[in-house]
């Protein structure tokens, strides 16, 4: 798997998109289908999920770019406009469906988020 993002700075109210290859360990893409991407982003590391400050899951559908392990996750700027301006801590899981799901942390860290000068959206 190949991570393609860089988080930090993020200013409030951008569009940010995030580009997820998944590979195998020869380098072959796999097969994403049904698998899903989470973003959690939490003022401390120990808070509850329900205290999250932002989530946001996607799950791949069936289509030509999970089939080849390509998805990408995009927070809007409607999304981030609700972000205070801090310093958040993050994390991306995959989430593969079994029986327990599997679960996979593929990121985690800290996200500056900075205010935006300009509050309009452009329309």
């Amino acid at each position: 798997m190949s991570f393609k993002a860089n988080l930090s700075p993020l200013y409030r109210g951008d569009t940010r998109e995030f580009a997820f290859e998944f590979t195998d360990g020869a380098g072959q893409p796999v097969n994403i289908t049904g698998h899903a991407l989470w973003f959690t982003m939490k003022q401390n590391m120990n808070d509850e999920d329900s205290e999250a400050v932002f989530q946001k899951k996607i799950v791949f559908p069936a289509s030509p770019q999970s089939l080849k392990g390509e998805t990408v996750l995009t927070l809007t700027s409607a999304e981030t406009d609700l972000f205070a301006p801090g310093i958040y801590v993050f994390d991306f899981q995959r989430v593969i469906p079994d029986n327990p799901p599997v679960v996979k942390t593929l990121m985690s860290g800290k996200i500056t988020i900075l205010p935006d000068i300009t509050r309009s959206n452009g329309s």
